[in-house]
Parts: structure tokens; C-alpha cells; sequence
């Protein structure tokens, strides 16, 4: 075991580091408890910024080993002893030998699965994926990582709802007012607005889904509907958390068809204000973001009428509580929503107005505007266009929910990783020295998710730049169909990143066993995050619906017809099984697993890709000409055809997000290391891919049986070829100790050393909290 490196912690690659603290950690506590006979200050490890120090003594694995061969006469004793692994008894040997063998076999293990067998990437390699990944901002991300240091941040678990809630309001207020982001940012840089989200998410989710409200859909919509009367006296305290909103759209009775809203802004000639009220329960606001304590403002969505004429759907600026006390104001009425499966920091709530008035200038009017005397004017001409145009908001956090949901799959799956590679259990000889994450049956279930966690990122980053391009806020004109294109895209990558999101998070889970179970270990409050974001901004199922809906507008498109009638090409080489005939047909990249010839491989796989999307997208095309022929439509669509709807939909968007993929690695042809590191994962997700649907592949006869055999065996050999990198590969999610935050993530052994009460922090296991001062 005598390293052939040298002992510098600057020179170790950067994967090692980061994938060994955790490790590096637990076997110098043991070291100075067992070896050394040093007590540990406070009996504990906690993933704080208190933990920083030992990750930072603890430098290198060279001088764990170094500690380990000081004492001579424990090394004697353990030695023997390993070498007899069939006499084995840890009750009969002295305790300090024990904890020394402990952390020698434990070290054995780490220095094999993590540097002994080629981890596949050098230090700048990995250094270099995480930029590709990160995408832009990448020393604002680091500063804000750096910040979330502070002790306000690290993870509680025992807090009563209203606790919770002030706890999230502190720590996005702290944040807000350091300055990192302004709402202004997407007029001026709206990457930096998501680059936010998904750091926030690795740190709170709760914390986040307030930010998300506050600066997108509350924020933003003020920014993008309102005029300089509502932004000369509102921005800066949307920026700073001086003036918290919330964003009234959903009703209890309208959700996904929130056109047909019952709340009415009704225009008062004698006062010269609008009136808004809401007529009926089902027109109560629900699921209100801020409402039921924080909020002083919101825009609320209403039907607007004028002289006895629906205008339709605006948005009102809306004071809901007093200043003074916090009361809500006379005419507002606003109701806890309580607690949740998740995201209790969350103050949900419900409001209704009661005739409530308010000022003319509360119409946010950017597009459309009501004079003194109540003339209606208008830039959008129909009232169903303007319905589309105040919910603009919704596009963009979509994006947000999908950064916030990367976040969750990076952060499950680093935890899980870790866990894997720390925990002994089973071997050859019976012994419990083998990691977990050795087994085929834990990379099985992770490394298909890693991969296609790197794939949507990638698919998400394309997503971001084509709206940032789009967006409207920089007053540049944008073509209808590049508009309806970046509408189809949002529309499409946020339910693949929330799906993954709840896979990883349930799938890591299970694979970490009873840990997992453990809310201390963070995959509780992940699940939770990750089916709100399966919900918010759109019903994953019914964007698709919507994606489905567009895309056959669209196959008229000449790019869009011209994609269909190129797959058709591959229909027959695939049919027959003659795989040989797709290289090369239609250029690309072709990494991840390409052999070349007739095995399988990427280039193969994409072709499948395609070849599906064309056939759903034109029988699904077929079916619905045929059903409105018969003035059917309606009940084909929602009655009938919904699998069709779906898997084109699906099909579509993973599609795209492969497209995004080979476009990344075509611009890597002069960083080989970088490439070799990508491609397997490409390959991956679109083996996972195929794999899923190969069902259907066989059943429609796109591929003979003896390709549709090729598909798993091909998905395990790429498993097989990146099981020995998967933490160097998590590693290029650039989530530091701090905010991983997770136990099991680093030295399980000493946390539960200790009466931990399944708590971070040492107030936390003291005693019982107070009511309510410690989350102050």
C-alpha cells in the first residue's frame, strides 16, 4: 500500500479530495480517539462550517497512512490479524486495535475503489466537467456557496411549522441582502436569476421555492408588466426582502385552465379604481407562495371589466397586508394552507377580496392601460393573447423549477454515492470489506440516473440560452416561431428534470437503506421538493399535453418536417438489423460506447431516438386529423389517445436534450480527457432511454429481437465502465461538504458516536428547543 504520490494536498486531483473528505474525516477522528488516545472537542462531525478545519487537516490520504504506521504496535496487531481473516473476533481484541483495524480496512477499501482502479479523469478533467455543467456565472456560484458557510444554513429538523417558516424567511433574507442577485437580472443578465435557483435548492427547499416567487413569478411580472410608477418604489425592496410578494393565479376551482378564472377586477367610473372581488369559493387564490405570513404585495390575476366588457385577464400590484402591523388589509382575507408532505418553510395560503378597491394605477401596464375616465387600450388585440402575456412568468420559472430540480437529483445522488462508497458490507470471504457501491445491483441503479442527470443539464443549459435570447426583457422583437419554439422547450424540460428529480431522490433512498430513512440524511425533504416541482408552474403532464399540441402545429415547419423525413432514412438499416449503414449518416458525434460497424452505439442509439419521435409524432398526427374529421377531437385527445400525447411529447424532449448533448461533445473534440468523460454518460442516458421504451421498439418492429437484445446488455457494459468513476463523476457537481449536509455523506461512524437526537447542530442535541428563539 506504499503510495507512489506525492503527500500534497494541492497535488491530489480534485475528484480524490472531495470524494475522500467524508472519509479522510471519520478515520482522523478515529486515528486521534483510538490510536493516538485524543478525544475529540465536543464528541462530533457536523457538515457546518465548524467542519471546514478538518477537512482542510485532514489533506491527504498519504497522511492518514502516515498516522496509522506511528503506532507500531497496533499496525503489528492488525496486520496479523487481517492477515487471518478467518480468526476474526472484534469482541476479543483490545479496543484501540480494533478501531485502528477499523480504519486500516476502511483506508485498504477508499484507496482501492476510489484510486486504485483508474478513476477515469484527472483533476483539471473533472474540474473542467463541472464548468461545462455549471454552464455560466461560475464565480458568482462559488461565492454563493461560499456564503451558505454560515451556520443560519445547516440543515434543522425538529422545528415546529412556524419555526420553519421564519428560519427560511432569515436565511433568504440574509442571502437577498448580500447582493448576489436583483430582480433586474433578467432584463440585464438572467442566467445569474438561475444560476441562484439552483444553489439556493442545494441548500433549502424551502428557502428556494420562497426565492423562486419572490424574484420570478412576484418579482419578474412587476419588472415585465409594470411601468416605472410600480418600479420606482418597489424593486429595490423586492431585492433586498423589504417588500415580500406573492403571485395570486391558481384558484381553487382553476388550475391548469386558469383563463377561465373567477376573480374580477371590475373598473369603478365614480371612484375611478378597480373593485376586485372574489365571487365564490372556487375563485378563492390557492397554494399562494408568502400569503399566509410573510407577504405585503401581490399581483393578483383577474378578470378585468369594463363597462360591462371582460377585457380580459391583467395583472393588479395589490397591498394584502398593512405596513404597520402586518394585519390584512380591510377588504383582504387570508387563510394558513398548514402543513405539507413538504417545504414547510413555506407559508402557503389562500385569499380572497371582499370588494376590495383599489387605485387605478394598480394595473400593471406595460401592454394595457385604463385612462382616468376608464378607456380601454390595448398592444395585444385579443383578450385570450393578453392571458398569455401576464402569465409570462410562468415560462421562465419553469426554467427556475427545473434548475432547483438538477439540484435535487445532484445532491440525492452525491449523498447516495458517498454513502455507497463508504459502507462495508459482503465480500468474497464473507467479511463485510466490500463497498456497496461495488455491486452491480447499486450501479445499476445510480449510474443511469448520474448520466442522466449530466444530459438534462446540458438539455436544461441549451434551454436556458434560448430563452435568455427570447425573453422579451431586452425589448428585442422575437419571430413567432422562435417564440413558440423556446415556449415548446420550457414547456418540455421541466417535467423531465422534476420526474428525475423524485427518481433520484426515491431511488437513492432505497439504495442508502435505513440511513436514507432518516430525515437528517436529507432525501425526506428532497422527496417533498421534488413533487412540488412536478406540480408548480405547470402539471408535468399536462405541459406535455401542451408540447404534444404544439409540435403538431409545427410539423408543417420546413426544419421541423425536414427532421421527420431524415428519420424515416433509418427505418429500414434498423428494421433489418443492419446497424453498419448508420454511422455516418447524418454526422454528429458519436461517442459513448461507438464501436463502429454493427455494434451498438451512440450514433445507433440516436437514430432509435429519432425514429421514434417521428413515428408517435405522425400517428399521433393521423389520429387527431382523422378524430376532428369527425368532430371528435376533444375525446380523442383526452380520451383516447393520452399514451400518444405523452410518448410523443416525451420522445420529443429527450430527444432534444440528446441533440443538446452530441452538440457538447462535438465542441470537445480538442479536450479529449474532458470527451472521455462525457461520452460514456451520453451514451448512457440514451441507452436508459431506449432500454425504457424497448417494449415498443420490438413491438412495432423499428428493431428485430436480436438488436433489441444488444439494448440492456450495452447499458450494462456502460455501467460496468463508469462504476469505478461514479464519485469522481458526482464530483463535477460541484457540491462542497458544507452543503451536502448529510451525514452519511461523510463520517457516519462519529456522527452516530454521539446522542445526535438526528440533528446538525450541537443546540439541536443539547435538549429540548425553545418554542421558538432558536430558529431566530
Amino acid at each position: 500500500m506504499s503510495p507512489a504520490a506525492p503527500k500534497s494536498a494541492a497535488s491530489l486531483p480534485l475528484y480524490t479530495v472531495v470524494a475522500l473528505a467524508g472519509f479522510i474525516t471519520e478515520l482522523l477522528m478515529r486515528l486521534l480517539g483510538g490510536v493516538a488516545g485524543t478525544a475529540r472537542a465536543g464528541g462530533r462531525v457536523v457538515a457546518t462550517a465548524a467542519a471546514a478545519p478538518a477537512f482542510a487537516a485532514a489533506a491527504t490520504i498519504w497522511e492518514i497512512k502516515d498516522q496509522l504506521h506511528a503506532d507500531k504496535d497496533s499496525r503489528t496487531a492488525v496486520s496479523t490479524l487481517m492477515a487471518q481473516p478467518s480468526v476474526l473476533n472484534w469482541h476479543d481484541m483490545p479496543a484501540h486495535h480494533a478501531r485502528t483495524m477499523d480504519a486500516q480496512r476502511r483506508l485498504a477499501v477508499v484507496e482501492g475503489h476510489v484510486l486504485g482502479r483508474g478513476h477515469g479523469g484527472s483533476r483539471p478533467d473533472i474540474a473542467a466537467l463541472q464548468r461545462l455543467l455549471d454552464h455560466d456565472n461560475h464565480e458568482l456560484r462559488a461565492r454563493m456557496k461560499d456564503f451558505f458557510k454560515d451556520e443560519l444554513y445547516v440543515p434543522r429538523y425538529d422545528m415546529d411549522l412556524r419555526d420553519s417558516r421564519e428560519l427560511a424567511l432569515q436565511r433568504l433574507t440574509k442571502f437577498c441582502r448580500a447582493g448576489f442577485v436583483s430582480v433586474t437580472d433578467f432584463r440585464l443578465s438572467p442566467l445569474k436569476i438561475f444560476a441562484a435557483h439552483e444553489v439556493l435548492a442545494m441548500v433549502d427547499p424551502s428557502m428556494a421555492t420562497k426565492a423562486t416567487v419572490q424574484f420570478n413569478l412576484f418579482g419578474g411580472t412587476v419588472l415585465k408588466l409594470g411601468t416605472a410608477r410600480h418600479h420606482d418604489g418597489l424593486l429595490r425592496g423586492i431585492d433586498t426582502m423589504d417588500a415580500v410578494g406573492c403571485f395570486a393565479l391558481t384558484e381553487l376551482g382553476f388550475g391548469n385552465n386558469a383563463v377561465e378564472m373567477q376573480t374580477t377586477a371590475t373598473w369603478d367610473a365614480p371612484r375611478r379604481c378597480f373593485v376586485i372581488h372574489s365571487p365564490t369559493t372556487l375563485s378563492h387564490k390557492y397554494w399562494i407562495t408568502n400569503s399566509a405570513v410573510h407577504a405585503q404585495w401581490a399581483v393578483v390575476f383577474a378578470q378585468t371589466l369594463i363597462a360591462g366588457t371582460n377585457h380580459g385577464i391583467h395583472g393588479f400590484l395589490v397591498r394584502i397586508r398593512t405596513p404597520e402591523t402586518m394585519a390584512p388589509c380591510p377588504g383582504v382575507s387570508i387563510e394558513d394552507m398548514g402543513h405539507k408532505m413538504g417545504c414547510n418553510g413555506v407559508d402557503n395560503g389562500k385569499l380572497a377580496f371582499h370588494h376590495y378597491a383599489v387605485p387605478r394605477e394598480a394595473l400593471l401596464d406595460a401592454a394595457s392601460q385604463v385612462a382616468p375616465d376608464g378607456t380601454f387600450t390595448s398592444t395585444i388585440p385579443k383578450p385570450r393573447d393578453r392571458f398569455l402575456k401576464v402569465a409570462d412568468q410562468l415560462l421562465s420559472g419553469r426554467i427556475c423549477i427545473a434548475s432547483m430540480m438538477q439540484s435535487v437529483s445532484k445532491l440525492s445522488l452525491t449523498i447516495a454515492l458517498r454513502y455507497a462508497g463508504s459502507r462495508l458490507a459482503v465480500g468474497p470471504t464473507g467479511h463485510s470489506d466490500t463497498p456497496i457501491l461495488d455491486y452491480q445491483l447499486q450501479q445499476r441503479a445510480l449510474a443511469p440516473l448520474l448520466a442522466r442527470t449530466v444530459a438534462l443539464q446540458l438539455g436544461l443549459n441549451y434551454v436556458k440560452d434560448r430563452w435568455a435570447a427570447a425573453s422579451g426583457f431586452d425589448g428585442k422583437p422575437v419571430g413567432p416561431q422562435v417564440g413558440l419554439e423556446v415556449v415548446v422547450l420550457c414547456c418540455a424540460i421541466k417535467p423531465l428534470c422534476a420526474w428525475n428529480a423524485e427518481d433520484c431522490v426515491t431511488t437513492s433512498r432505497e439504495r442508502c437503506g435505513g440511513q436514507g430513512y432518516l430525515s437528517v440524511n436529507r432525501f425526506g425533504e428532497l422527496l417533498g421538493f421534488a413533487h412540488a416541482g412536478m406540480t408548480a408552474e405547470g402539471d408535468n403532464r399536462v405541459l406535455m399535453q401542451k408540447v404534444a399540441k404544439e409540435l403538431l402545429g409545427m410539423l408543417t415547419w420546413q426544419p421541423v418536417a425536414a427532421r421527420l423525413v431524415a428519420a424515416e432514412a433509418f427505418v429500414g438499416p434498423l428494421a433489418a438489423g443492419n446497424l453498419a449503414a448508420l454511422h455516418g449518416a447524418g454526422g454528429g458525434a458519436s461517442g459513448g460506447g461507438a464501436s463502429g460497424g454493427g455494434q451498438l452505439d451512440l450514433q445507433v442509439l440516436r437514430r432509435m431516438m429519432q425514429v421514434r419521435e417521428a413515428r408517435l409524432l405522425r400517428a399521433l398526427s393521423g389520429a387527431m386529423r382523422g378524430a376532428a374529421a369527425s368532430g371528435g377531437f376533444f375525446d380523442a385527445w383526452m380520451k383516447r389517445e393520452s399514451d400518444l400525447v405523452q410518448g410523443a411529447a416525451q420522445a420529443y424532449a429527450e430527444r432534444e436534450v440528446l441533440e443538446a448533448c452530441l452538440r457538447a461533445l462535438d465542441a470537445l473534440g480538442a479536450a479529449p480527457g474532458l470527451r472521455d468523460l462525457l461520452a460514456p454518460l451520453v451514451g448512457l442516458f440514451a441507452a436508459s432511454c431506449v432500454e425504457r421504451e424497448l417494449a415498443w421498439y420490438m413491438a412495432s418492429e423499428v428493431v428485430p429481437p436480436r438488436v433489441g437484445r444488444l439494448v440492456p446488455d450495452h447499458a450494462r457494459r456502460l455501467v460496468a465502465e463508469l462504476g469505478p468513476h461514479l464519485q469522481g463523476l458526482a464530483a463535477a457537481f460541484g457540491i462542497p461538504p458544507w452543503l451536502v449536509a448529510a451525514p452519511i455523506a461523510g463520517d457516519w461512524v462519529a456522527y452516530n458516536e454521539v446522542d445526535n437526537r438526528g440533528e446538525l447542530l450541537p443546540t439541536a442535541t443539547a435538549g429540548p428547543p425553545s418554542p421558538r428563539g432558536d430558529a431566530r
